[in-house]
This record gives structure tokens, sequence and C-alpha cells, in this order.
């Protein structure tokens, strides 16, 4: 009953906040035109307590998928290099808002990997954003992304206060934040890290940090490269246009597509069949 009711009140509370949340962008963006200082100042506040409450349900339906073994992952070979780019870019507005600078530093070239692209940002964006927030005024958020094992690794480094020792064990828990007084510095949900650490683990990698009180965190996550960074173009080696499949299956009958009779006796006794 919670799952449903938890279902339910976010998608009916999305759709009105997107609404919500498009029509403040508009107002900001000068569609019906300048609007005064101090209303311009309402409408940039209303504008980010939107987004704030879009990331929560957003935050509330992934739990929800991750609870009931629905979370639905595209695997595709990437470039972890370029995602890690392409996040940054989009986050650099967040950043400029807290004054920070995203630093990208040996960013390692052909980092190939297999994965979700759209939640690889997801957890990027997540660990960007906990920078940001964490980090002091006028601070850099060091990103890397380099060649660690069998595997790929990336991490995002801030300068801020760290992570308390008696927090430590609970950095990953759902709702988990190390300062739950009104009075902290960085706003959020406290499940950012616990989707975050589902992602990593849904592809086979792991995530985790290394923090020093007072003296700044890294978030990393590491993922296996795919097993050639290299791939052949078919064409090269086959001469043909077409792509190759590799099917693994012992019955002719259920390999290869539905032939001619005649070719389908020449299957059964064992006869190799041309097949582009």
């Amino acid at each position: 009953m919670k799952t449903e009711f938890i279902g339910m009140v976010s998608h009916e509370l999305r759709t009105p906040l997107t609404s919500i949340r498009g029509s403040l962008g508009l107002l900001q963006g000068g569609i019906v035109g300048e609007i005064p200082p101090k209303a311009a100042s309402l409408v940039s506040i209303a504008l980010n307590n939107s987004d704030r409450l879009v990331r929560l349900v957003n935050d509330i339906l992934d739990i929800e998928k991750i609870e009931s073994g629905r979370m639905e992952f595209r695997f595709e070979r990437h470039d972890l290099t370029e995602i890690a780019k392409e996040a940054i870019t989009a986050n650099t507005a967040f950043a400029d808002q807290h004054d920070v600078r995203f630093v990208m530093d040996g960013m390692h070239e052909n980092a190939l990997v297999v994965a979700d692209r759209d939640r690889i940002t997801q957890v990027l964006t997540n660990l960007l954003s906990n920078a940001a927030k964490f980090s002091s005024t006028g601070g850099k958020v060091i990103v890397s992304v380099f060649r660690k094992g069998t595997g790929i690794q990336v991490e995002v480094a801030d300068r801020g206060q760290g992570i308390p020792k008696d927090f430590k064990d609970r950095v990953f828990n759902k709702f988990a934040q190390a300062d739950s007084s009104d009075n902290r510095e960085g706003n959020g949900t406290g499940l950012g890290l616990s989707i975050s650490k589902t992602i990593i683990e849904k592809h086979g990698g792991r995530i985790s940090f290394r923090a020093r009180e007072d003296l700044g965190t890294v978030f990393f996550f590491h993922l296996p490269t795919m097993v050639c960074d290299e791939v052949t173009n078919p064409t090269e080696t086959t001469g043909s246009s077409k792509p190759r499949i590799l099917v693994c299956e012992d019955d002719f009958d259920i390999a290869l597509p539905p032939r001619s009779p005649r070719q389908r006796g020449s299957r059964r006794q064992g006869m190799p069949i041309n097949t582009p």
C-alpha cells in the first residue's frame, strides 16, 4: 500500500510541477516582457524551489523503481570521458550559483565501457551537484577519468568540509544526510547517493569515497572496460556493409532463419549453408 501510494503521489505531483516550472521559466526568460526587479526575485525563488520539488519527485520515483526491480537500463558502448565532459557542461550553471568551478583533469582518451548513458549521467550529476553544494566559495571541483586495473575510474574531488567520521557508514543509505538541520549549506533529498550506488552496481561496478574531515571528499566510481577498446569495422574483414551477429546455438533449425525445404534438409545433414 505504501509503494502504491508513493507511486500515485509522485506521478500526480510531477505533471503539475512540470507545468509550473515551465511557466516560471518562461516568465523569467521574458516571454511576457521585462518584469519588475522585485517580481523577478520572487519568480527566481519560485523557480528554484520548483526545481527542488521536481528533483525530489524524480528521486522518489527512482527509489520506487529500484525497490520494485523495475529500473530499466539501456546498455550500449560509450566513452566515459565524453559522458563526463557533457555532464560538466550541463551542470556548470549550477556550479556558478555556488561560485564553484568544475575543472577537468587527466581525462583518459578512449575510455570505452558498456553502460546506460543517461543513468551514468545521472550519477555524475549527483556527484557534481553534491561537490558544488559543499565546496567553499570560490573553490574548485576536480573531475578525473583514468584507467585503473581492468576498468575506468571517474573521480569527483572537492575541497569542502569533508564527511564527519560518525556519518561515513551511512553515506549511501536512503534519506541519509550529514547535516539534517534546516540551516545546512546544501538542500537535498538524501536519495541521490543511494540511487547512484544502485546504478553503478547494476553496471557491474562499484562506488565509494575517500574523505577527511575539513580536507574535502573524493567520490569515485569504477566501471569495467569493454573486452576490446578498439572494435574492428565489419566491412574491413568481411567486405560486406551488413553487420555480423554471433549466434551461440547448437540447434541449426533455431540458430538460422527459415530456409527452403532443400536448405532445411541440408541443414539437418550438417551441410554448411552460407548466410548473409
